[in-house]
């Protein structure tokens, strides 16, 4: 180490004689130590580009530092903040290189923000392209008067011999991508890994979709052109669609059929993947033709039976268990009144008006019943953070505290921060038990994220116990922290 301070001085010594005798008009003697004699070597003639890059090719970006060893080459970075367009980027930064070092990563096509430091100060900020099948190198180059920052591009030469193995010295596209959200609408999210180029996804990448958080579907070799999701889609409850996913509509292509393994099988208009209007023939063969919901009749419709004739229903949910009256016929039958009484077929009008006589009666008797116990003894309300129960904020509404229920349940810690024009999020589970004047916490794992995609960057343990607590029934002090209801 005392070396290397004692080069980095004699080399700033040397920087700032050679800036007085340029003052002095002696221009002339800075020789080799420009910027313009620094220029990287041209690319083997062996190295070759290929005729014709795909778009979902990746690029690399390679940060190199001028191996000559003549003054200040140590402590040279490289930080990538952002992709223009293309989403799930991770930024990262290289480690402190010194002289002759380099560091390779594989990206997809773009622009990316990129910025050049040297023992912490900045000495470049600008966009730098990646383009598909080539290297565009970041060359620092040293300078007595200044520093230089070159870039230039030249054929991949892992790609002009496909033998070569790059994982010992490239980092891979996927350590510089995480998913990015395809579509999120009805409790619906799907996450797209796969080739970019400028925004655009092209190529075959994996799309996975969860319901609720819990796995849904899986298209390993997903195609994404415009409003259509295309490929095999593999379900998690072994249901089979001949339709893609629309984008845009949020929807199941209307009028494909989903078949699911019990042999319930719909052909209509979806909502996102479930059902929502057309034909629905259920397990048992029954056809019912109308709204549908979770797989079952719902609103208005019409139900065939298997053995023949039809029934129309005002509201599909009843089904099995219909009761009333409702209009019915069939090829061999004349269109008329059928009555019902859960589910049970009755033979006419006057046996449907004795059962609902009989229901009458029997609810009635329930009332007198129930008006005839004396009123149980009131229960004094918890009093305190016993009490406390529901959603509340701080002041500055960037973190929230929920409590299920009041006494004892689960609860969630939410909070928001900003670094520079990123937002991140924080957010913990816990359990609880309240006293009147404290709360004790057991939490589960805790998520930093990136608000804007919902991608993980941390995930980190909060030590659990007992913190002070206070509560009025507006205002919830939890350990020194006020928030409201």
């Amino acid at each position: 180490m005392p070396n290397t301070l004692l080069n980095l001085k004699m080399a700033t010594a040397a920087r700032a004689g050679l800036i007085g005798l340029v003052g002095l008009g002696l221009a002339a003697c800075q020789g080799g130590n420009t910027a313009s004699s620094a220029q990287p070597a041209p690319p083997a003639a062996s190295l070759h580009r290929l005729a014709a890059d795909k778009a979902s090719d990746p690029g690399v970006i390679r940060f190199r530092v001028n191996p000559s060893g003549v003054g200040a080459y140590y402590g040279w970075q490289m930080q990538v903040t952002k992709a223009a367009r293309n989403q799930g980027f991770n930024p990262f930064i290289t480690d402190l290189l010194s002289a002759g070092a380099s560091k390779e990563y594989a990206l997809w096509p773009d622009r990316y923000a990129v910025k050049v430091y040297r023992l912490g100060e900045l000495e470049f900020s600008d966009w730098v392209e990646v383009v598909p099948g080539e290297v565009t190198q970041v060359y620092a180059d040293y300078g007595l008067l200044f520093d230089d920052i070159l870039i230039s591009r030249e054929p991949d030469p892992a790609r002009a011999s496909p033998e070569s193995d790059t994982r010992a010295w490239r980092t891979p596209v996927s350590a510089s991508y995480g998913p990015a959200v395809l579509f999120a609408h009805n409790g619906y999210r799907a996450d797209y890994s796969g080739p970019q180029n400028n925004g655009e996804r092209v190529g075959a990448g994996r799309v996975q979709i969860r319901r609720h958080g819990q796995p849904f579907a899986e298209i390993a070799q997903a195609m994404v052109a415009g409003d259509r999701i295309t490929g095999k889609t593999r379900y998690a409850d072994g249901r089979e669609v001949d339709g893609d996913y629309l984008i845009h509509s949020h929807q199941i292509e209307p009028g494909s059929t989903t078949t699911w393994p019990d042999g319930t099988r719909f052909a209509g208009r979806y909502r996102t993947f479930e059902p929502q209007q057309g034909e629905l023939r259920m397990a048992d063969s029954n056809v019912w033709r109308g709204s549908v919901s979770e797989r079952k009749p719902a609103g208005q419709g019409r139900l065939t039976w298997w053995q023949g004739g039809w029934m129309d229903l005002p509201d599909g949910a009843a089904f099995p268990h219909q009761t009333g009256t409702f209009s019915c016929g069939g090829e061999t039958v004349p269109a008329g009144e059928c009555y019902y009484y859960g589910g049970k077929k009755l033979p006419g009008a006057e046996a449907l008006a004795g059962l609902m006589e009989r229901d009458r009666q029997l609810a009635a008797d329930r009332r007198r019943e129930a008006q005839s116990v004396p009123p149980a003894a009131p229960v004094a309300e918890p009093a305190g953070c016993r009490a406390a129960s529901g959603t509340f904020r701080d002041s500055t509404g960037n973190n929230r505290l929920e409590l299920d229920s009041p006494g004892e349940g689960q609860g969630r810690l939410v909070s928001l921060s900003m670094e520079g024009a990123e937002q991140y999020r924080f957010e913990i589970d816990f359990s609880f038990t309240t006293t009147a004047d404290s709360i004790s916490v057991s939490y589960g794992q805790g998520m930093y994220r990136l608000a804007s995609s919902g991608q993980v960057l941390q995930r980190l343990s909060v030590p659990s116990g007992t913190v002070s607590c206070r509560y009025d029934g507006t205002l919830l002090v939890f350990d020194g922290v006020e928030y409201r209801r």
